[in-house]
C-alpha cells in the first residue's frame, strides 16, 4: 500500500483575473473554485489519476475539516485516513494574473504532542511491503517527533520518500530512504556549501547517495531535472516554457510518477523518466496530470546519462 503524509494540508482557493492585480484597489476574479491541497495530497491525487491507490495521512480540524474530505471524495482511490485536531486547516489562495502565478499561504494550526501520538500509532501498522511518502515541510516544534517517526518505518524497512526540508533529509539519510526529492536550494542546505553548475550539484548528490540515500531527484527549473543513484548520473531537459500553464503540484507529481513506475517496474532510470512525464503532464494543465497525457508524453521523453 502506498501512504502519502502532508502534516498541514490546505483548502486551496483558486482564483483567475484576465488582468494582472492592481494592488490596493478592488480586483474581480473570472473564475474560482477550491480543491483539497498539500504536497501530499498532491501526490495522491495524482496516484488516483493513475487509477492506484492511496491512503492519506495528515492533521486536518475546525470549520474546514468537513468541506475538506468532501473535496476529496470525487477521488475514487483516495482513502483518507486523517487525525481530527481542534485547529481550523489552513486556507491557500492561489492566484493566476495575466499568465502569473502568486501565492498567499496560511501558516497553519498547531499540532499537540497528543495529535502527534495518534499519527505515529497509525503509521507504526506499516511494514516492509508498504511505500511511505512524507511530503512538505512541519513545525520546529514537532521536527523531533516527524524524524523520529520516519527513521522507525526505514528501521522496519518501509520504501520511503522524503519531499521535505533539509534538515528532516539530513537526520534520516544515513537510514536510507529510498528516494529523497529536492531543489537546488535545499540541496545546497543538505550538503553544506554553494552549488554553483550542474557539475557541482551532480558532485553533491553523489555525496547524499554515499550518505545513505538510495536515488535522489533534483529539480533545476528551466533546466530540467537531475537523478543519481549508485548507478550513474541521468538528466532531463525541461519542457517548451511557452506551453507551461501551471507549475503546482509539479514536484508533487514527480514523486508519484517514480512511485507508480517503480512499484511495477523496479528500474530506477525509467521511473525517473516517467516522473517527468508526470511532471510535465502537470505543467501543460490546469490542474494535476491526468493518466491520459502521461502516457501520451511517455514515448517522447527523453533522459540523458551523464556519467
Amino acid at each position: 500500500m502506498i501512504y502519502t503524509c502532508t502534516i498541514n494540508p490546505s483548502l486551496d482557493y483558486y482564483m483567475e483575473y484576465d488582468n494582472s492585480l492592481e494592488i490596493g484597489q478592488t480586483n474581480r476574479s473570472q473564475l474560482e473554485f477550491y480543491e483539497a491541497g498539500g504536497k501530499g495530497i498532491n501526490v495522491s491525487i495524482v496516484l488516483n489519476n493513475m487509477m492506484v491507490p492511496s491512503r492519506a495521512f495528515g492533521f486536518i480540524g475546525g470549520f474546514t475539516r468537513h468541506f475538506y474530505i468532501e473535496l476529496l471524495q470525487k477521488y475514487e482511490y483516495i482513502q483518507p485516513s486523517f487525525t481530527y485536531i481542534d485547529g481550523h486547516t489552513r486556507i491557500n489562495v492561489k492566484i493566476r494574473a495575466n499568465e502569473e502565478e502568486t501565492d498567499l499561504n496560511a501558516a497553519g494550526p498547531y499540532i499537540t504532542p497528543q495529535n502527534m501520538e495518534t499519527l505515529r500509532k497509525k503509521v507504526e501498522r506499516l511494514d516492509e511491503n508498504d511505500t511511505f511518502v512524507f511530503s512538505g515541510n512541519c513545525p520546529v516544534y514537532i521536527l523531533e517527533d516527524i524524524c523520529d517517526m520516519i527513521n522507525e518505518l526505514l528501521a522496519c524497512n518501509v520504501r520511503v520518500i522524503l519531499d521535505t526540508n533539509a534538515l528532516i533529509n539530513r537526520r534520516c539519510i544515513a537510514n536510507k530512504p529510498f528516494l529523497i526529492r529536492s531543489n537546488v536550494d535545499d540541496l545546497q542546505i543538505l550538503a553544506e556549501r554553494k552549488l554553483s553548475n550542474e557539475a557541482q550539484i551532480i558532485e553533491a548528490m553523489e555525496d547524499i547517495v554515499n550518505q545513505g540515500a538510495q536515488n535522489i531527484i533534483v529539480q533545476l527549473g528551466d533546466e530540467g531535472a537531475l537523478f543519481v543513484n549508485k548507478d550513474g548520473a541521468y538528466k532531463c531537459d525541461a519542457p517548451q516554457k511557452d506551453k507551461i500553464v501551471n507549475t503546482v503540484g509539479s514536484a508533487d507529481s514527480m514523486v508519484a510518477g517514480f512511485v507508480v513506475n517503480y512499484n511495477r517496474s523496479r528500474d530506477a532510470v525509467d521511473s525517473f523518466r516517467f516522473a517527468n512525464c508526470c511532471k510535465v503532464a502537470t505543467s501543460f494543465s490546469k490542474g494535476l496530470g491526468t493518466r491520459e497525457k502521461i502516457n501520451e508524453l511517455y514515448e517522447a521523453m527523453e533522459i540523458k546519462k551523464l556519467k
